[in-house]
Formats: C-alpha cells, structure tokens, sequence
C-alpha cells in the first residue's frame, strides 16, 4: 500500500493571519468558536496534530494529520476550504461510524490529497495505486465518497463499485474534462482484473444534478 505525503494545501490564497482577533464571534456556531478559542491559543507557526487510523485512509500504516492555524483561518472565515480540514472531517465520521455503529458498511473514503490534481501531476503511477488498491480495500462497500480537487474547485466524487458507476456531484454544474476521469478508469480495470472480476470493467460516469 502506498503512503501519503503533505504536498499539496489545496489552495493557494493566503490566509488572512489577523482573521482570528477581528472575526465577529456572533458570526460563528458553537463548535466553530470553540474551534476558535483553541487556534488563539497557538502561538505563531505552531500547528494542531492529530493521529490518523489508517483504516480510514486505506494506508498500511496509522499517520499524522497537521492543520495548520491558515488552515482553520480560511475555513471560519469562509475564504478556502483546505485539503487538511477535509481529512479531519472524513477521520470525524469514520470514527464516529465505528464508534456508534459497527454493522455500517455503506461509505468508504479515499483521500482527498492522494487523488488531488497536484498528485496526478507529481507520481501518477502512486495515485493509480493508491486507487485500485482502495477500491480492492473498500469493495464492500456501497459508495466510496472522493472528494477531488482541480483547478482551485472542490468536487464530489461517489463510485459505486458495484453498479461500475461515477457518480459527480459539481456546484458548478458545467461538463469539464476532469483530468482524475482517465486515471480512475484505469484504476477500474486494474482492481476488476486483479481480484478477477472480469464483468463490467469501465466505469459509467453520471452527473448528479446538485
């Protein structure tokens, strides 16, 4: 199994550092000034590190997650989502499904900067890996959610593998040429040949209307 690496935010926009002490709190939820309360306390280039299962990246081993303060910056303040945020939310709910309930066996997850546009541009062969091998690791299940990202847009990705369809959930609801769509095709075949699973090997893609 492949490892990930931190190479890429999933932005380029530069976090606003004095978002934190003007941003009005009324503004915010909660958990979100919660969230607040505890970046404050960070002094300047520290970071927020959480151990990762390994399960819930389909990786061989467990790893560490580092948000970085920009990182929690762009998210309250509406001005970028990026790649670490969604990776702590996908360990949120794959921890929290296998805490409440053992017998889900609907979603899977691959991650967000495995498949990312920077990563297909970098070591394609490791995405097609990674890829084929989740879907080998998560066949039991009914989706596999990938949240993908290209040209500075974040995308929804749901396969069902067991129907060999793409389902594409897009805010943007344009027809674009993804560059994930050729690769994870590729990545179809490659699990349906390696556990011999000849029948329906190209994926249908759908646009789910959003």
């Amino acid at each position: 199994m492949v490892e990930s690496q931190r190479e890429t935010k999933g932005s380029n926009t530069k976090a606003n550092k004095q978002f934190l002490p003007k941003f009005s709190s009324q503004k915010l939820g909660v958990q979100c000034n919660c969230m607040k309360t505890m970046v404050s306390k960070l002094k300047e280039g520290e970071d927020v590190k959480l151990q990762a299962s390994k399960r819930a990246f389909n990786f061989d081993n467990d790893r560490e997650l580092i948000i970085a303060v920009e990182d929690i910056n762009q998210l309250l303040s509406g001005a970028w989502l990026n790649i670490s945020i969604l990776q702590v939310l996908i360990l949120a709910l794959y921890e929290s499904w296998d805490e409440f309930d053992h017998s889900t066996n609907a979603l899977g997850f691959m991650c967000p900067e495995m498949i990312s546009e920077t990563m297909l541009y970098s070591d394609i062969n490791r995405v097609l890996l990674y890829m084929s091998q989740s879907m080998a690791t998560l066949s039991s299940k009914s989706f596999i959610l990938c949240p993908y990202f290209e040209k500075r847009h974040w995308i929804l990705l749901v396969i069902c593998l067991a129907k060999s369809q793409v389902y594409i959930f897009d805010s943007m609801q344009k027809k674009r040429n993804l560059m994930i769509k050729n690769q994870l095709n590729l990545a179809f075949r490659t699990y349906k040949t390696q556990n011999e699973k000849s029948k329906g090997t190209k994926l249908n893609w759908i646009a789910a209307h959003v």
